[in-house]
């Protein structure tokens, strides 16, 4: 009987605690709501606003709309649950277990700067976090348009804290995994200050296997990773990269040297060869932005031995840059290039909203026919050839820096061959087709890039043919272009003055003869045609006679011997 009425009383007892959680759970859940704000905000110096907060059975809690700002940061989570003791939940220790659903998060690209006196927060002597491992799925990141934060998300997440009573002492473990991603990053506890090995191996399902070591060390608001060590594929990597906030401004320092890199078109295909190393998409519509570089100073060294830039191929690369009171000074160094060497600096000055860009590059002794065929699919032309360029732009656009440039240009191929110029059919003079192939001895110019075009007055071509000046206009813009050449020697004597027309888009120009400017010296062009000799007139040998120069010649100054080439209908 006493039995019977114990057990009785102990079922009202929880029925009418019950009734008074139920009815005093409004006002509980407001002090839970802002004990938990308090506690994050004083954990990440953050500001963190929870929507809704909700008791479920486990016992647990459900955080809804919760959003987190501070120090250009801002993001979001639909929904997160949390189980564990009510005493952890609320400060206590042990171990929680956490859901996330819908996250988002959007960060600066640079570093948050450390305020003037301003110490890292002290902890509170409770409890500290010794260990946290989280499963990410659906994760996303990516620069968002103006290329100045980067935003992050993630379809879900599942995160498991160890808390302990007291202050720990040290940096907690961590361990994070992409299942979708191939991805792991573990990283070692260790006592405050002292060295934490790292490891990251990420092998997705299309892409290189990435396999990297480091020792983190973090001395208050600084970072270092040193002895960064890994391969990408079977090519491998090195460095260190230390951050740091000494005098309010943080600060960067990269030193890297990779065996191979391949930077691409974003949204192209990702190079099939296994040992392309480290890919990179990279939009080529964006424009480094002054604003990038106002909150920081940095310097960086890169040494790539194999770089790959789209399909240009370059080795033994070396970099350098520099930043410093929103100053960017970028130099290639050196590069081997098709059997020349390339060089470049680029320099970014903080002047008004869009800076002012100064871009300077010249290549020397490169072979013209592998450079062009890569660059353009163009293997007519071979040569040594020397470039350089000078100019400056402004702009946030790449069609706001082609209008705004101005500087120089300079270009020269010499000691080579042009190889299969079908100048009759490229003139549109005739249907037979023919191919010509002559010593290249120089072709090249000097141009003046201003208003969003190129002129230039002296282009020289000089080939075992014929030698030709020219002059006109690219439009960097409207990207066409207007030159004329005049031949002013033809190699096996006399002189023929036929100046040549291109004009048109730069994909596809128009080539058409100034037959008219036969009128102004009939005698000597019909004199250069006898003396250039039968070879040379009928193209190859043992060719058709329309082939070659002489088939071009012909469909301007018929022979008397026979008629005219026909036209292609």
């Amino acid at each position: 009987m006493r039995l019977r009425a114990l057990l009785i009383g102990l079922v009202g007892l929880l029925a009418l605690a019950a009734v008074g959680v139920a009815l005093a759970w409004p006002l509980l859940a407001g002090h839970a709501r802002d004990r938990i704000e308090a506690r994050l905000a004083r954990e990440t110096g953050l500001r963190w606003r929870i929507g809704r907060l909700e008791l479920d059975a486990s016992p647990g809690l459900v955080l809804a709309d919760v959003t987190v700002m501070g120090d250009g940061l801002s993001g979001r989570l639909a929904r997160a649950r949390a189980t564990g003791s009510a005493g952890l939940l609320l400060g206590g220790a042990g171990t929680v277990q956490v859901r996330v659903e819908a996250a988002s998060l959007t960060v600066p690209m640079t570093l948050p700067a450390a305020r003037p006196g301003e110490a890292a927060p002290a902890g509170s002597g409770g409890p500290a976090l010794t260990a946290l491992r989280a499963i990410v799925r659906g994760a996303d990141a990516a620069p968002t348009g103006d290329g100045r934060t980067l935003a992050l998300a993630a379809a879900e997440a599942e995160f498991d804290l160890d808390i302990a009573p007291g202050p720990s002492g040290g940096e907690p473990s961590i361990r994070v995994a992409l299942p979708e991603r191939g991805a792991v990053l573990d990283l070692e506890a260790a006592p405050g200050g002292a060295a934490r090995p790292l490891a990251l191996t990420l092998a997705p399902a299309g892409g290189p296997r990435i396999a990297a070591t480091a020792t983190v060390r973090r001395d208050g608001a600084d970072l270092r990773l040193d002895r960064i060590a890994g391969t990408i594929d079977r090519a491998p990597f090195s460095g260190t990269l230390a951050a740091a906030a000494a005098g309010g401004r943080p600060s960067l320092a990269l030193d890297l040297r990779l065996d191979a890199l391949a930077l691409t078109e974003a949204g192209a295909e990702a190079p099939a060869d296994p040992g392309a190393g480290l890919t990179v998409p990279v939009r080529t519509d964006l424009v480094p932005d002054p604003a990038w570089l106002a909150g920081f100073d940095g310097q960086a060294r890169v040494a790539v031995q194999r770089l790959a830039l789209g399909p240009v191929q370059a080795t033994a690369v070396a970099l350098t840059a520099r930043v410093r009171d929103g100053r960017l000074d970028a130099a290639l160094d050196t590069a081997a290039l098709y059997g020349g060497s390339a060089r470049g600096r680029y320099v970014l000055e903080p002047e008004g909203r869009t800076g002012r860009h100064q871009i300077g590059l010249s290549l020397s002794g490169v072979r013209v026919l592998p450079l062009l065929r890569d660059v353009a699919g163009v293997s007519g032309l071979d040569g040594t050839g020397t470039a350089r360029l000078d100019v400056q732009a402004r702009g946030l656009t790449p069609r706001d820096l082609v209008r705004s440039a101005a500087g120089q240009a300079e270009i020269a191929a010499v000691d080579g061959r042009i190889d299969g110029l079908d100048l009759a059919r490229a003139a549109g003079l005739t249907g037979v087709g023919g191919s010509l192939a002559t010593r290249l001895d120089r072709l090249g110019g000097r141009f003046t890039l201003g208003e969003g075009r190129a002129t230039t007055r002296d282009l020289t071509l000089k080939t075992g043919l014929i030698e030709a000046e020219g002059a006109g206009t690219l439009d960097l813009v409207a990207r066409t272009l207007d030159l004329r050449f005049k031949p002013i020697r033809v190699t096996a004597g006399g002189r023929l003055n036929v100046p040549i027309q291109v004009s048109g888009p730069w994909d596809g120009p128009s080539v058409t003869a100034d037959v008219a400017g036969l009128a102004e010296d009939p005698m000597g062009a019909l004199e250069g045609l006898r003396n250039l000799g039968e070879t040379l007139m009928r193209g190859t040998p043992g060719g058709d006679p329309g082939e070659g120069l002489g088939g071009f010649l012909d469909a301007l100054i018929p022979r008397q011997d026979r008629p005219p080439a026909r036209r292609r209908p």
